[in-house]
């Protein structure tokens, strides 16, 4: 099966914000505002390189394939805010590493 894009893709998955090099999400403009609010949270440049970064990358990764596979709808809306609860518990148990 053939996968189809649903985003919008960015040339770089790298924003400079505040004089930072921060990793964001890619930018969603022809999504439904809600998917583009709950994408915004995937970002993981702000965390410590590392255990934290990279737990926190596995699920933006995750997030931004089902974004890019499936259209806009409650239920996409829906498994993304539960990706973000489980991402949060992740990154915390993370912490403990």
């Amino acid at each position: 099966m053939e996968r189809q894009s649903h985003g919008a893709r960015s040339d770089s998955p790298l924003q400079l914000q505040d004089g930072m090099r921060k990793i964001s999400m890619r930018d969603f403009t022809d999504r439904h505002p809600g998917t583009r609010e709950l994408a915004a949270y995937f970002v993981y440049g702000h965390l410590r390189s590392g255990h934290l970064q990279d737990t926190s990358k596995a699920c933006a990764i995750l997030a931004e394939d089902m974004i890019d596979l499936l259209p806009d709808g409650p239920e996409l809306r829906a498994g993304l805010r539960k990706l973000l609860e489980a991402k949060d518990c992740f990154v915390r148990q993370a912490l403990k590493l």
